[in-house]
């Protein structure tokens, strides 16, 4: 594997939410504002034995207060890198500083009766209320206003406001990384699946995920949850041992 900074790494970019973890209770417990995901231990140790083999880029929607939650608890794993905020933050270590872009506080204020979401860096982060109509056509009223761009993302009861059209697949290249093995099971994990050499996913994941996974002749777990993630992650130690 090519390990030099100078030239472009070959890494294992792994997805987390709906990937690695999950909603049913496991060993590690990572807190989020949708409440708890877990990892397995099982998982964790494939996890550090893979990074032995090679380098290892967490590509995730989460903030990186979010994913260092995670990676405090697995102090053995080896990360080359973080593509964050799917793909706006990149980061080469996880540490306490966080510079949060005030072009978004203009946005915000607009909507005082919203939660904002803390600890993104280069994204907005919103939670409108229940009694709220029509949330993203306000947003998008907000921007013509005030005559910002923005892409809006919604997840679940979240939207998130990003500069333009987030792509993990370019923060790998903003890492200056090249994803030969990808894992990920959602519309925003689809370009980095698309470039991989090898890509992995779940059988819940995204009907497009899937396809696209099928259309490589990548690996599509039958299993579901953490199993399905611990299966994964054997594939890509298989997919190694062949290379």
């Amino acid at each position: 594997m090519i390990l030099n900074r100078q030239t472009i790494a070959e890494v294992l970019s792994v997805d987390l939410d709906g990937t690695l973890l999950h909603s049913e209770p496991e060993a590690i417990a990572v807190w989020g504002r949708s409440g708890y995901r877990y990892m397995s231990s099982k998982a964790a140790e494939f996890l550090i034995r893979i990074s032995r083999q090679i380098p290892i880029v967490i590509a995730t929607g989460r903030n990186a207060q979010s994913v260092r939650r995670l990676t405090e608890q697995i102090p053995e794993l080896r990360c080359y890198g973080f593509v964050l905020e799917n793909g706006f933050v990149i980061k080469t270590e996880l540490d306490s500083k966080l510079s949060v872009h005030s072009r978004w506080d203009e946005i915000a204020g607009y909507f005082p009766d919203w939660e904002r979401l803390g600890g993104y860096e280069n994204c907005l982060g919103l939670i409108p209320p229940p009694s709220a109509e029509n949330p993203e056509k306000r947003i998008s009223q907000v921007l013509a206003d005030t005559g910002q761009q923005g892409f809006l993302y919604r997840e679940n009861h979240k939207i998130f406001i990003y500069p333009f059209m987030p792509s993990k697949l370019s923060g790998c290249r903003a890492l200056g990384v090249f994803p030969l093995i990808a894992i990920g099971d959602e519309v925003n994990d689809a370009d980095i699946l698309e470039a991989a050499e090898y890509a992995g996913t779940l059988s819940s994941a995204h009907n497009s995920v899937k396809q696209i996974v099928l259309k490589k002749q990548g690996y599509c777990s039958p299993l579901s949850s953490h199993a399905a993630a611990e299966d994964l992650l054997q594939w890509v130690e298989r997919t190694l041992e062949r290379l």
